[in-house]
């Protein structure tokens, strides 16, 4: 009768309910029906037994525990096993074994009998949690543990055990379940029960085993179920982090039991088992967040849209600052000039869908080569360095990118014309998103490659004192994003590969004018996606039978009203540029300011 370890905020599962809505799978939840047993047990055999198993108190109304079990915590009022199976309801026994024994406590096999019996079924929106093993186990062990060959004895208890869970995980998917949460069993060397006693590591062995061929058969189900969503819920990859620093996690004793059969500890809370082998209800709320960061996988990966969006910016600005250093006022000469700039910039971004707001930081340089073989042609050369921190609400990152642009003009008069083609390569390290298992962080880096090109063309106009240029520009970025996965001990997401990229137009006016010995310039405008055809973002858990999930993201910025202002003067040969522009969107404002110095060669 034994249950695990961890539990969960409602509040964070009910916010993520509420927040991920989609397709087939949206992971928006509409009921839970629950099979297992004490670890997920609401009072069943309480009931059943007439208010004597387990004796409550000191066990929780009912509960194997100091409080409610985890599934209790998942944001929905489930009855128990005598309640309409039209709603939320719970079949989870205490002392359950994986089989179909029809006698109290009735095997998981039998529970799902129970259920269809009564007339239930399974639909789309479904939750279905199913959790069950160890008891097949701790049967199990004393007559293998008495025999000749222990392992030999254990093994074929522990793969049935995993069989009968992945026939009633079957059973549920092909009668049309949207969601299927399946726990596998956790380290139980480390229980009070176990822990330092000689039938610790049969007891090991047997869990690995089962969890084994668990996590076998559940991708097979999977391959022949892809109507249903199969997630594995590790808490065995999970256990020894919890072991080894349970005071991050709030607990203060994991290695003792709160009750030891005759009395009870003075603040369970600080204890993570209730008795040799059950959690307490912080136990439980740490299985909980565990829970959610598996249930919610595809909404909260999708704020890994944030990397894609940066890159993509840091392309778009340095063909943004080639087109600039070809549409001034000032007259082109012959000749060749180097160019250096220092840049710093930030952004805001709102939240989006899946995606929450964020902000970014970051600082850059660049370097051009320009030369022109008349007043009519210039051409130029530039690379760009830019490193930006992202940060979001789970999400954070460093985005280093290095570009490569080339750029070409031409000009008659009060015409011009102007191109630039760029790459970059871009390192997204220091990746950290913080679980819903707070404070465990998974960890990842990945890269991107970017591309771009822009035309931009307009005219000057001389209104006296004061030029005017009405200008338009058209610009394809496209940035790639490798797919990776996370290192962690919570649900490991995998994201697939991502493009970012939109096709834009733009309209602006710029005003130049001369004060003494310094020239002034400002500029106004409006930019937006003509063919915004970015990827959606595809997460999966690592090694799991969860299937890849897709989420559609916003434009970061949607129509973009720009804004630039800046002042420039000569200091000997060198002619220096203070300049800052600004973008704001629909989703996002972005400021980047800069110092700009040009020495003619």
């Amino acid at each position: 009768m034994s249950r695990y370890l961890t539990g969960g905020a409602v509040a964070v599962l009910a916010l993520a309910a509420c927040a991920f809505a989609g397709s087939a799978s949206a992971q928006t939840y509409n009921r839970l029906v629950v099979f297992g047993d004490s670890l997920s047990d609401n009072g069943n055999l309480f009931l059943i037994s007439g208010g004597t198993q387990p004796p409550s108190p000191p066990y929780f109304q009912g509960r194997f525990s100091s409080g409610p079990v985890f599934t209790e915590l998942l944001g929905f009022n489930a009855a128990n096993f005598n309640g309409s199976v039209t709603g939320s309801i719970n079949y989870a026994f205490g002392g359950s074994r994986t089989d179909a024994t029809a006698g109290v406590p009735f095997g998981m096999l039998n529970q799902l009998a129970r259920y269809t019996a009564s007339g239930g079924t399974f639909s789309s929106t479904d939750l279905v949690s199913v959790l069950g093993g160890a008891n097949d186990i701790f049967q199990g062990l004393p007559a293998a543990g008495a025999s000749a060959s222990p392992v030999a004895a254990i093994t074929p208890v522990a793969t049935t055990a995993a069989a009968n869970v992945n026939s009633l995980v079957n059973s549920v998917a092909g009668a049309g379940a949207g969601t299927i949460l399946v726990t596998n069993l956790p380290k139980l060397s480390l229980t009070p029960q176990f822990r330092s006693t000689p039938a610790a590591p049969l007891a090991d062995y047997a869990v690995t085993t089962f969890n084994t061929a668990l996590q076998t058969g559940l991708f097979t189900t999977a391959g022949a179920r892809p109507g249903s969503n199969i997630i594995l819920m590790d808490l065995f990859k999970v256990s020894d982090t919890l072991a080894a620093n349970p005071g991050q996690f709030g607990i203060t004793n994991i290695t003792q039991p709160c009750f030891n059969g005759v009395t009870v500890c003075s603040n369970p809370d600080s204890y993570f088992y209730f008795d040799g082998v059950h959690p307490t209800a912080a136990g439980h709320r740490i299985i909980a967040q565990l829970a959610t960061d598996y249930l919610y996988y595809g909404a909260i990966g999708a704020q890994s849209t944030l990397q894609g969006e940066t890159t993509y910016r840091h392309r778009e600005d340095a063909l943004d600052a080639a087109g600039e250093a070809l549409s001034g006022r000032e007259a082109w000469e012959a000749g060749v000039s180097i160019t250096t700039a220092a840049l710093i910039d930030s952004v805001d971004t709102d939240a989006r869908g899946s995606a929450t707001e964020s902000s970014s930081d970051g600082w850059g340089g660049r370097i051009a080569l320009e030369a022109g073989p008349s007043a009519n042609w210039r051409f130029g050369l530039a690379g760009t360095a830019r490193t930006t921190d992202v940060e979001s609400q789970a999400l954070n990152f460093n985005v280093e990118s290095f570009g490569l642009d080339v750029y070409g003009g031409w000009r008659s008069g009060d015409v011009f014309v102007n191109a630039a083609v760029g790459v970059a390569r871009d390192n997204i390290d220091d990746i950290e998103r913080l679980t819903s298992l707070a404070p465990i962080v998974h960890t990842a880096e990945t890269r991107a490659f970017s591309t771009g090109a822009r035309l931009q063309g307009g005219m000057w106009f001389d209104m006296g004192g004061v030029a005017l240029s009405p200008r338009a520009a058209l610009a394809y970025v496209s940035s790639d994003v490798d797919g990776y996965y996370e290192q962690g001990v919570g649900a490991q997401y995998q994201y697939g590969d991502r493009t970012v990229k939109a096709l834009t137009g733009e309209v602006a006016l710029r005003a130049e004018a001369e004060m003494g010995r310094f020239g002034v310039f400002a500029e106004g405008g409006y930019r937006d996606a003509l063919d915004d055809s970015s990827d959606p973002v595809r997460v999966g858990i690592y090694n799991n039978p969860a299937q890849v999930l897709s989420r559609e993201i916003d434009d970061p910025f949607g129509g973009q009203f720009l804004a630039s202002a800046g002042v420039e003067g000569s200091v000997g040969p060198v002619k220096v540029t203070v300049a800052y522009r600004g973008r704001f969107g629909d989703h996002a404002d972005s400021h980047l300011g800069g110092i700009q110095l040009t020495l003619p060669l």
